[in-house]
């Protein structure tokens, strides 16, 4: 009688050994997609930033106006990424239009560098 409750004993053992190994590796698992996740919305968010940028500056023929610049400030602000406002900002404060082009290739860069990770 003895025999067959330490064996049953040991068997409720083992499984709740495993089911404890398994639910580490999927709360594991679980933590890693989220990050992954995460990651790739700001990705996105800083690929879409990139695109209305190219298109709406430069690409554009035309001067930007109040409307395209609101959206632009409101998109880059929502990025929540001091580095790519940073650049945004001397782009924005640049007094010729050597600085502003060469600030925009630097911003450009930045932003492919960005979504290439």
């Amino acid at each position: 009688m003895m025999n067959k409750k330490t064996f049953f004993i040991s068997l409720l053992v083992g499984f709740a050994c495993v089911s404890l190994a398994v639910n580490g590796v999927l709360v594991y698992v679980l933590v890693k997609n989220n990050q992954l996740y995460s990651q790739h919305q700001v990705n996105k968010k800083i690929l879409d930033f990139r695109n209305m940028f190219t298109e709406k500056v430069l690409l554009s023929d035309k001067e930007i106006d109040f409307d395209t610049r609101l959206s632009l400030e409101t998109a880059v602000r929502g990025l929540n990424n001091p580095e790519i406002l940073s650049q945004w900002q001397a782009f924005t404060n640049s007094q010729t239009k050597e600085e502003a082009t060469a600030q925009a290739k630097k911003l450009l860069n930045l932003l492919i560098q960005k979504t290439s990770d």
